[in-house]
């Protein structure tokens, strides 16, 4: 079964990769910023292809909410304004391995090899990863969107091409796959019609090759035959092989955000004391909305860079920023001179570009420092007393305890001369 498969499929793949004779059309467009489209019609063959590139921030990728199962490709990118849409995993009572979107893992999910999985996140992060633990959760840190299939059609650059399950990878079929690129900074889609007189459709082998040929380095075969489905900017462009668009579970979509940037910020607050000491440590603090699609994070977010024209000083966010929510940073700041101190500050991202062109400014008063109560000597308000034997010691205003010994005897002895000098008289 294997070896017949396994030759069936390379001569399918030598007449579909034979030398282009008539009819035979490589069509490219790019329709939207990031995203590039090619319609690929040779004999035997018609595909598509759709490279988008995650490294822009005008587009980002959905996922099906399992509330939204359930619909035609059509349906999906309308609900979710999606300019690209594609169906998703394999499915059944539910969907075949794990399913997310928007954050949220499906419910009903079985396990039938569906364990080749994609993620992405809001900011474009993507992962390939094995799910057989993980099939209902949780998704890895920073993914929102999943989609499972079977089998791994590539991993790591390399294809198995030994594949036990499904046995329809040996035979010509309608196919939809997704991959990524080593580097991760590409998100490839593609689907294959079939099933139709001239246009069989592609074995795994054929599938991998395509792949290949625009740098896949991890993919995964989703639910093909009579799911395979591409809309674009609303139409449907492929032929499905049922003349009709089915209601699958999932849907893998691409949104545009017209405009958008990883990094932008909106100053909403600012502080610093009105003044301080020379040589004391204050606290300078800016309060900043995260408006870019970037979360900021401590250890490599956006940072605030100070400086009092000498010297500079920098702080990063106290705490992560999602996007659309507000962050402080702080920063510590010393000053060396007594007199006014005007200090600038400007919010910078990781590159270095200025996120935020109003000025931020702060004037302060740096006084000289204040002595210890103990080291200061305000004349005519202090009164020093000494200390009078026993090793008792004064302190200043207040005389020791032998001295009131002291004046209390004096002031007998003065008491009893008086008395006398009177009695004499």
């Amino acid at each position: 079964m294997y070896h017949l498969g396994w030759r069936s499929g390379l001569v399918a793949m030598a007449c579909t990769l034979a030398a282009p004779g008539a009819g035979a059309v490589d069509r490219w467009t790019a329709p939207h910023p990031g995203i590039r489209h090619l319609h690929r019609v040779r004999p035997g063959v018609d595909l598509h292809v759709v490279l988008v590139d995650l490294q822009n921030p005008e587009v980002s990728v959905v996922a099906t909410r399992p509330e939204d199962r359930f619909s035609t490709t059509s349906t999906f990118a309308h609900r979710y304004e999606a300019v690209v849409a594609v169906n998703g995993n394999f499915w059944g009572h539910g969907s075949c391995g794990l399913a997310a979107g928007g954050g949220h893992v499906y419910p009903t999910i079985y396990e039938d090899g569906c364990n080749a999985t994609l993620g992405i996140g809001p900011a474009n992060d993507a992962l390939a990863v094995d799910t057989t633990a993980l099939s209902h959760g949780p998704l890895p840190s920073m993914i929102t969107e999943a989609w499972s299939g079977k089998p791994w059609l590539m991993r790591g650059g390399q294809a198995p091409r030994n594949w036990v399950r499904p046995q329809h990878l040996y035979r010509p079929n309608p196919r939809t796959a997704a991959a990524l690129t080593a580097d991760r900074r590409t998100l490839i889609v593609l689907t294959a019609d079939g099933r139709r007189p001239g246009v069989p459709g592609l074995t795994g082998f054929q599938l991998v090759d395509v792949l290949r040929e625009f740098g896949a380095a991890d993919a995964i075969n989703l639910d093909g035959g009579g799911s395979t489905t591409l809309v674009m900017d609303g139409h449907l462009v492929n032929r499905p092989s049922d003349r009709h668009e089915r209601a699958v579970i999932t849907h893998l979509g691409i949104r545009l955000n017209p405009g958008a940037v990883w990094y932008a910020a909106e100053i909403v607050g600012q502080g610093a004391p009105t003044e301080v000491g020379v040589g004391q440590r204050a606290t300078v603090w800016v309060e900043a909305r995260n408006t870019g699609r970037r979360p900021w994070t401590s250890s490599s977010g956006p940072m605030v860079e100070l400086t009092d024209g000498t010297r500079s000083w920098v702080g990063r966010p106290v705490a992560d920023v999602a996007p659309g929510t507000v962050g402080r940073f702080e920063v510590a700041w010393e000053p060396r001179s007594v007199g006014g101190a005007t200090l600038r500050a400007r919010l910078v991202a990781p590159e270095g570009e200025l996120l935020v062109e109003e000025p931020i400014r702060f004037d302060v008063a740096v006084r000289a420092p204040r002595l210890p109560p103990t080291q200061r000597a305000v004349a005519g308000r202090e009164v020093v007393t000494a200390s009078v034997g026993l090793g008792c010691s004064a302190q200043p205003g207040r005389p020791s305890g032998v001295a009131w010994i002291a004046l209390a005897m004096f002031g007998s002895v003065v008491a009893a001369l008086r008395r006398r000098a009177r009695t004499t008289a």
